[in-house]
């Protein structure tokens, strides 16, 4: 038994050699280097030798001062490890301008819909004072039913243009990794609220679905790609032009049947009435979601003009980025390439001419969620680990280390000595994180990680607005402030 369980081990061996052999052969074929470049075919050379994890093993010796962080990493987050308390408690929560009338906080809880969250909240302050309210919301998930709609149509049209396009191209993949996700901007809100209006949250309350947008977002991923499928198929057997509609047309009744069954049927009408500050109720009227937004909220949304900070692109210049758009039949999104001083500058007028901003940055970058704290040079990973993790503003967007990721509401400012010092915001992750749901960014991390700012014209200088008429540098569809932007942070 034992001589026969040898030649069995031995004639496995054998295969595993033979089948290595043709691996390599496969793998080093004139066909599969042609997918290769210079350098990229597998090498030994290139392999991570004994020698060489032995010298990587010399050269970290475990001092004591090692040791004991690996032990408490142990049984602790980095992130609990590396706040550096000193700053924390330099900061204080007072500001010395704050917007009136905000509303009260907001929460996206499972959802990527913080540029519809900052943009509904934008809003609000001129509802409240004007009419006297108690507090004020708009639906966020009567919004979002359009939005994946919109979305959807969007993706189909595209689908029929990128038919021809070869599977696993960089423009196909791109376009499939973006189909229908949380992600958005203010061109896309803008958009949005001009053709359906708005209505009360209490009109049409967040489902499960529009608070976990996960399975659903699956869900309507599956079936977009299976239409593309269809389209693509439909179009090599020589469907024309009305035919591809018709497949876009059907899949579209499925996406829609999908939303109303996650999301709920959106109001055509409704009676809504609200209790003023001094606790009257107003009388019931009833409206739909265009004249409830045309007596409430503000009208003239395209006097908001979109600013970005994107060092490595040309200054002062009109940037657009391809298919960043919510409907088929509306602009991309496009913004003036500005310094950081030119986007503090501007909304530091606004703040203090009571006008929130909306803006974007990266919600990643140097900060403590608990206690709603951005601040520069707040995170010491570096000091924790002996390793620099430094990079600058242009390489952290060329080189996918940071972007735009969550939108938000600056809603004060601190003004030490004519400058800002640190900045009141209006989050959207619920009451139970920072300061009751308020935030802290501190001018240094303004500097570094706030990208993009929505700016009234009021407050814009007047040789800005002319680089609106020049025409657009545009970018890739993977440029990379496109696609942090589509991330979203929950």
């Amino acid at each position: 038994m034992l001589r026969n369980a040898q030649a069995t081990m031995s004639y496995q061996n054998n295969k595993v050699i033979v089948g290595s052999f043709l691996l390599w052969a496969i793998l080093c074929s004139p066909l599969a280097l042609a997918q290769y470049g210079p350098g990229e075919e597998p090498t030994p050379a290139g392999a991570l030798s004994e020698r060489m994890l032995k010298d990587l093993e010399q050269g970290l010796p475990l001092t004591p001062t090692l040791r004991a962080t690996r032990n408490a990493l142990n049984d602790h987050s980095i992130k609990s490890m590396v706040i550096d308390q000193d700053i924390v408690n330099r900061n204080d929560s007072y500001f010395s301008h704050v917007i009136p009338n905000p509303g009260s906080i907001t929460n996206q809880q499972q959802s990527g819909r913080c540029w519809m969250f900052a943009g509904l909240n934008l809003l609000r302050p001129k509802v409240i004072g004007k009419h006297g309210m108690k507090d004020f919301a708009l639906s966020q998930s009567y919004g979002l039913f359009y939005q994946k709609l919109e979305a959807a149509n969007r993706s189909l049209e595209l689908a029929i243009a990128l038919r021809d396009e070869p599977i696993h191209s960089r423009r196909l993949d791109t376009f499939l990794k973006h189909l229908i996700g949380d992600g958005g901007n203010w061109n896309y809100l803008r958009a949005l609220v001009e053709k359906y209006g708005a209505v009360p949250s209490t009109v049409m309350p967040d489902s499960y679905a529009a608070a976990h947008t996960g399975e659903m977002d699956a869900l309507l991923a599956t079936r977009l790609r299976k239409a593309f499928i269809e389209i693509r198929t439909a179009s090599q057997q020589g469907a024309d032009m009305p035919r591809l509609r018709q497949v876009k047309q059907a899949a579209l009744q499925d996406i829609y049947k999908i939303l109303v069954l996650c999301l709920g049927q959106p109001p055509k009408n409704f009676d809504w009435r609200y209790e003023n500050k001094d606790g009257k109720v107003t009388p019931l009227e009833t409206y739909t979601p265009l004249s409830f937004s045309k007596k409430f909220l503000d009208s003239e949304l395209d006097r908001y003009v979109s600013f970005v900070d994107y060092p490595g692109q040309p200054m002062h210049a009109r940037l657009q980025w391809p298919w960043e758009r919510t409907m088929a039949d509306q602009p991309d999104m496009e913004a003036i390439n500005v310094s950081t001083e030119e986007l503090r500058s501007m909304t530091l007028a606004s703040i203090l001419a009571d006008e929130p901003v909306w803006f974007a940055a990266n919600a990643s970058a140097e900060g403590d969620r608990k206690k709603g704290l951005w601040l520069q040079d707040i995170d010491r990973s570096g000091e924790l680990f002996g390793i620099d993790f430094s990079m600058t503003k242009a390489d952290e967007l060329a080189y996918d280390n940071g972007g735009p990721s969550h939108a938000m509401l600056f809603t004060g400012v601190d003004v030490k000595g004519g400058k800002p010092a640190k900045w009141k915001v209006e989050n959207s992750w619920g009451d139970q994180s920072g300061d009751k749901g308020w935030f802290t960014i501190g001018d240094s991390w303004f500097s570094h990680h706030v990208y993009q700012v929505i700016i009234d014209k009021r407050f814009v200088p007047a040789d800005l607005l002319p680089i609106l008429q020049q025409k657009p540098h545009v970018l890739p569809p993977w440029d990379p402030f496109a696609d942090w932007q589509s991330a979203s942070e929950r």
